[in-house]
């Protein structure tokens, strides 16, 4: 009868206590990984609402390319002719 007090006690004050700890050590970073990936998601979310504008502005960026390479050549072709004069 006095050993099964004796394991019963090494049972209360050891195993469980360890176990316990084992537990404790696996849940915090999972619950840390949730949070996380919440936040992943809503900013996700968020930023995907922000992409709605990007065909327009291609567009716009688009016209001002078309506009810089026509006014670089018309650059070059000047500066040609005035490197030709010298």
């Amino acid at each position: 009868m006095k050993t099964w007090w004796v394991g019963n006690l090494i049972l209360f004050l050891v195993v469980v206590p360890a176990v316990l700890t084992l537990i404790n050590r696996t849940i915090t970073p999972i619950l840390e990984i949730r949070t996380h990936a919440r936040n992943i998601l809503d900013n996700v979310v968020t930023l995907t609402g922000k992409l709605d504008d990007v065909p327009e502005q291609l567009a716009v960026t688009d016209e001002v390319v078309k506009q810089v390479a026509a006014g670089a050549l018309r650059y070059a072709s000047g500066a040609d002719k005035v490197a030709e004069l010298h």
